[in-house]
């Protein structure tokens, strides 16, 4: 059968044996269109849950600090004008009704260790008002490495050091504006994380939260969200909390790219028509031009719902629409995951996806994209078809590429590399450098993104890599190479004895539900 998916910036059509299955995101929830969202906000604001309105919360002498995500979520990038524009002019314009004086606002983007956003980048999520008002003595990013500005807020009960932007604890009221794409991100995380510092992250992004366990993306049963939880009480002890949550629904594609997502049972006509001649029309297209072609397309992204107030009871609303709209049930685990990885990562934003997340992001997102257990049985293989070019941002990855020339050029497990390089990588000058001025993210994350793979790397059998010409880039990742397909399969079945293979399409994506 044929399946198709992405192989990096191409989309292909991959055969797969007869008895395969493949699985699909939900169609999208109706969501809020832009022009109803002021309202939207508006009404969260005075209607917060288990919290009093903004109007009681701030008055004249307030001092009022509002925080936003970076532009790792929602990805790809969403089509102007960004909902955190909307919704933060919507925010001000009431802080003003309520006396709040523009002096005593400062916005700051919450990247933690990931990089920091440029200021073009800045004003397409925020808009040219925004920025003109507030940047940059009043509008910066977070910086997890300016000694001036970070504070020690204490220790949890689990000894676990809670450091953030002093700021955090000078101002009357944080509200933290969050766009959700998928559970992992929202609740305790937000400022908790997109506040920490390397000594407060550390805890949580470590091999021993999720070694036992392999629940990274979502809060239920996960020893990360949980160490997170504790220090985001820690916080909220000093300063009152208000977040607003926008659940995002699937409408990652505009109309006329639809048919990427959808079973050909579920387009029409001239859908399957297009589907069916794409494969070999990008052929003929040069890898730079299928790059501009991807990197180009806007999201349609919309909120289901927009609910303010306090964290856990704002999260669990966000949890509820996040599960209707990802949940796909699957009856059954497979021997075998088959999964065609587009060219795009939360960490490659405004760039080539690099080799370390080709592997994390199957490993530390795919695999874990599920709400009871995997979708692969123990002992199962996943096959990622990836060109895997060795391709580093300049800017942007220069921590990642030194972790694969380096790290990765002694080991791909885990807790030995946490013991021999962690702390060397975290600590190097240079790298710090590059962080703060240079938009590169912290020396520490790429390991935070390998980690997150420390379940699957033990619980599967074999991960296969298809897509480079020779398997000296699989070598290196720590994974098998197959020159094909076909043969990659073959060795899955040595392992499990038949073809029972099963495939997603993402994007968009989803979480499986997974029957016994």
């Amino acid at each position: 059968m044929k399946y198709f998916t992405y192989f990096g910036n191409h989309l292909i059509n991959a055969k797969l044996p007869n008895n395969s299955e493949v699985y699909f995101a939900k169609p999208p929830i109706p969501g809020i269109k832009r022009s109803a969202l002021r309202e939207h906000t508006r009404n969260a604001f005075e209607n917060p849950l288990d919290m009093p309105p903004l109007r009681e919360l701030v008055d004249g002498n307030s001092k009022v600090l509002i925080l936003f995500d970076d532009n790792c979520q929602p990805f790809p990038a969403t089509k102007k004008p960004d909902m955190r524009q909307i919704m933060i002019e919507t925010l001000l314009e009431m802080l003003y009704e309520y006396g709040v004086e523009k002096k005593k606002i400062e916005l700051v983007c919450a990247v933690a260790l990931h990089r920091k956003m440029k200021e073009h980048e800045l004003e397409y999520m925020l808009g040219k008002d925004i920025m003109k008002e507030f940047y940059p003595h009043q509008l910066r990013n977070f910086d997890a490495e300016d000694a001036d500005q970070i504070v020690e807020v204490g220790k949890t009960e689990h000894d676990e050091i809670v450091e953030t932007d002093k700021a955090a604890l000078e101002v009357d009221l944080i509200i933290y504006v969050d766009m959700i794409q998928i559970p992992l991100n929202g609740g305790h995380k937000s400022v908790a994380v997109g506040l920490g510092t390397y000594n407060s992250i550390a805890p949580h992004h470590s091999p021993h939260m999720t070694s036992e366990s392999p629940h990274v993306m979502q809060p239920e049963g996960s020893h990360m969200h949980a160490c997170i939880e504790r220090m985001s009480r820690l916080i909220q002890k000093e300063t009152p909390i208000l977040v607003i949550e926008a659940a995002m629904n699937g409408a990652i594609y505009p109309f006329h790219l639809r048919y990427v997502g959808k079973a050909n049972k579920d387009c029409n006509f001239a859908e399957r028509i297009i589907k069916t001649f794409t494969p070999a029309s990008l052929s003929l297209l040069p890898e730079s031009v299928r790059y501009k072609i991807l990197k180009s397309v806007r999201t349609d992204y919309e909120p289901m719902a927009v609910n303010a107030g306090d964290i856990d009871s704002v999260h669990a609303k966000t949890l509820s629409l996040m599960k209707d709209q990802l949940a796909i049930d699957i009856p059954r685990q497979y021997s075998t995951l088959v999964f065609g990885l587009p060219d795009m990562s939360p960490y490659a934003v405004d760039a080539r996806i690099n080799p370390v997340l080709v592997v994390s992001d199957i490993l530390g997102y795919v695999f874990n994209w599920f709400y009871n257990k995997p979708l692969i049985k123990e002992n199962g293989v996943v096959i990622i078809m990836n060109p895997t070019y060795e391709i580093f941002h300049e800017e942007y990855h220069v921590a990642y590429k030194m972790f694969y020339d380096e790290v990765l050029a002694d080991t791909s497990e885990p807790f030995e590399m946490q013991q021999k390089y962690q702390e060397k990588y975290a600590k190097d000058e240079h790298l710090i450098d590059c962080y703060r001025n240079k938009f590169a993210h912290h020396g520490f994350h790429p390991f935070t993104v390998w980690y997150w793979a420390t379940y699957p790397l033990k619980y599967l059998s074999k991960v296969i890599l298809v897509g480079p010409k020779e398997p000296r880039v699989a070598h290196r990742l720590g994974v098998e190479w197959a020159k094909d397909l076909d043969d990659a399969l073959t060795m899955a079945r040595e392992i499990s004895g038949d073809d029972d293979v099963v495939a997603l399409t993402m994007p968009p994506f989803f979480y499986a539900n997974v029957g016994e």
